[in-house]
């Protein structure tokens, strides 16, 4: 079983896109400011909202129990 999850995000200029980290894969990239996420649509780079990094806080915490 991996311990990678998929989270479904919009970019800013409304693209869907998918992106897969573990817990530990996404807390290392927040810490070191290195997350940043890309839209293959529009070619568009952006950090992540205090939104989309307290859900996904969630959905891990969610899945690990």
């Amino acid at each position: 079983m991996s311990d990678r999850m998929e989270f479904e995000i919009a970019c800013p200029n409304d693209h869907n896109q998918t992106v897969t980290f573990s817990r530990e894969e996404f807390e290392e990239a927040l810490k070191s400011g290195a997350l940043v996420f890309h839209c293959n649509t529009c070619d568009t780079d952006w950090p992540p909202s205090s939104e989309e990094i307290a859900e996904f806080r969630k959905r891990f915490s969610t899945n690990s129990s």
